[in-house]
């Protein structure tokens, strides 16, 4: 592989170190052993290969699909470049001489490795609160959220409003205790909704969102109740979504105000903040895992 040096009008080679064996295996040439000194299991890499059975295109439809209008390519991540090159981030597993085991990457068999780097959270996009462009996306590229009632309003500048689908009472106490060989959760008893109204007196509820909710292993979110909501003198009381979640949340409804609040079904009662975090890390696999799906 060759490019060439726009100063000097000089050819430049781009050497392979490797190849993609499998998409859980790259060999590195022998000849480039000595650059693995360092590289430890468990690291976060970057792997940089060559798109080596890809066409060059400076249009696409992203993610290959025509009914999407065509873009510049370098504003996708299409294998259809004029360099053909590719780049994907993998959890170094074991490391076997100049074989390396990951966990994965989106490359073909016989793909030429044209170089490795470490994924470090300073200079890799550290942590940070995803906009409404980066929400849309994860929506339409990765089912961030669905079942949704209007995209348009309910997606906010740097979150997303997620709406009220039925409100039940507690009935009895429950139980909490350090690893849940005891857990017991309160039961409740689901009210109902009369012409699309309901009316909360004073004290503690449990609602269920509309939304479903799929995290992946590289972000979490949290929620806030609606200012309107604090403003009529009721609170939501929210948990923390952990990565790798998934499901149609439960929230906590307070109702400090003496004189109560009336909800309409579909209301939307808490924004919810998505965060990118630093590094990708193992994923929820708790009891809440698939709730109400």
């Amino acid at each position: 592989m060759r490019v060439d040096d726009c100063e000097s009008g000089r050819e430049l080679k781009i050497k392979p170190v490797g190849v993609v064996e499998s998409e859980n295996r790259i060999r590195i040439f022998s000849e480039y052993s000595d650059a693995l000194e360092g590289v430890k299991e468990g690291m976060w890499i970057w792997v940089l290969y060559f798109f080596h059975r890809a066409g060059e295109k400076l249009k696409v439809h992203p993610r290959g699909d025509i009914s999407r209008p065509l873009r510049g390519v370098f504003s996708t991540r299409s294998p259809e470049r004029p360099n053909r090159i590719g780049m994907s981030l993998a959890r170094l597993l074991h490391v076997e001489g100049e074989l390396l085991l990951i966990d994965g990457i989106d490359a073909l068999e016989g793909s030429p490795v044209i170089d490795i780097k470490p994924y470090t959270e300073y200079y890799d996009v550290p942590g940070a609160v995803l906009s409404a462009d980066d929400i849309r996306k994860r929506i339409e590229n990765e089912n961030l959220i669905r079942d949704y009632i209007d995209l348009a309003t309910q997606l906010q500048p740097n979150g997303f409003d997620c709406t009220l689908r039925s409100v039940s009472k507690i009935e009895d106490a429950g139980l909490i205790d350090f690893d849940n060989a005891e857990r017991r959760i309160s039961s409740v008893k689901e009210l109902v909704f009369q012409d699309d109204k309901i009316f909360l007196e004073p004290g503690v509820y449990r609602a269920n969102l509309n939304e479903v909710i799929k995290l992946g292993d590289d972000i979490m979110a949290f929620a806030r109740p609606r200012s309107s909501l604090i403003r009529c003198g009721v609170n939501v009381l929210t948990a923390v979504w952990d990565a790798g979640y998934e499901g149609r949340s439960e929230v906590g409804i307070v109702v400090h105000n003496q004189s109560g609040v009336w909800l309409k079904k579909n209301a939307r009662i808490v924004q919810l903040v998505f965060i990118k975090l630093t590094s990708r890390t193992r994923g929820y696999s708790g009891v809440y895992r698939g709730e109400n799906v």
